[in-house]
């Protein structure tokens, strides 16, 4: 079994569930600016998008339903300059469960702005491992490789390694033809790409970023429940750790993919706190998250 959590209601469930897909992922396509597609269309693409990701073994690991993973995939369709050719932005989330609790933690979130693909109404959406099939099926294939590496991340220490390995495996079997026709896949697309972000989690000098996610979520949320001093202690320690990280790599991909999901749980956590405690923790975010920086300051409010 991928993680324990505490339920004791494993044998419930049929051999069957065991082999049960990894992810529970929720699909929405938006066109609100593209005009000129048949509205069926989104439907269709929706529905391929949405047995794509849930309807397939990622890993060779066995889940139960409940170890799904939660996860969302928002679909947002600029423009169609020709028929089954789109120009969109992919926003990507996903979360785990903390121990002991219902609260839901958000993991990872990303806002890809540069996701454009071909799909025509009915299209089976195949993908072959360490091939390349279409810019659609290369792009979802690399989010659930994404999201399953982040969520074990948060579980073992350097436990998402394998997936983010798939993660680039799914790049290297870009051929140039559509790396020079689809943009994120290649170092120089712009910022945050694609690219940059599988790199960053699979390069020795950001090794210490998978110890933080895991530190963070094991050591921290995970013991709320029992010890929310010494979990929050643990929080603080990772988030030190992070202004360490970004000391030797300044204004890194990693770091902002954190905070654009941890902002808000973040200034939760620490709304309970001391006055002695806040201070300190409100400067050190501010400087690690500038764009978040006037909601730490409402901590100070508190």
């Amino acid at each position: 079994m991928k993680k324990i959590l505490g339920f004791f209601f494993l044998s419930l469930f049929s051999a069957f569930s065991v082999c049960a897909q990894e992810l529970d992922c929720s699909v929405r396509v938006e066109a609100i600016k593209a005009q000129n597609i048949e509205p069926r269309i989104f439907k269709t693409l929706e529905t391929a998008v949405y047995e794509f990701m849930n309807g397939r073994r990622w890993t060779t690991d066995k889940y139960l339903p409940h170890e799904k993973i939660k996860c969302s995939i928002i679909i947002n369709i600029t423009e169609s300059p020709s028929e089954g050719d789109y120009k969109a932005a992919l926003i990507i989330q996903s979360q785990r469960p903390v121990y002991r609790s219902g609260y839901q933690t958000p993991v990872f979130s990303h806002n890809d702005k540069e996701a454009d693909f071909e799909y025509f109404e009915f299209q089976q959406l195949d993908y072959i491992v360490n091939g390349y099939t279409n810019n659609l099926t290369s792009l979802l294939a690399y989010y659930a490789y994404l999201i399953i590496g982040y969520d074990y991340a948060t579980f073992s220490p350097n436990g998402g390694a394998p997936y983010f390995l798939q993660a680039k495996a799914v790049i290297d079997a870009i051929p140039q033809s559509a790396r020079s026709r689809f943009k994120g896949w290649s170092a120089f697309d712009g910022s945050r790409n694609r690219f940059q972000m599988v790199d960053a989690l699979l390069n020795p000098r950001f090794k210490a970023f998978h110890q933080i996610l895991y530190a963070y979520h094991f050591s921290g949320l995970d013991k709320m429940y029992t010890d929310p001093a010494t979990a929050r202690q643990a929080i603080t320690s990772s988030v030190k750790d992070l202004e360490a990280l970004n000391n030797d790599n300044p204004n890194n991909i990693l770091l902002r993919t954190f905070f654009v999901a941890k902002a808000d749980e973040i200034k939760n956590i620490y709304a309970g706190s001391t006055p002695a405690e806040k201070g300190p923790m409100v400067d050190l975010l501010s400087r690690l998250d500038p764009l978040n920086s006037e909601k730490y300051r409402d901590l100070l409010k508190l």
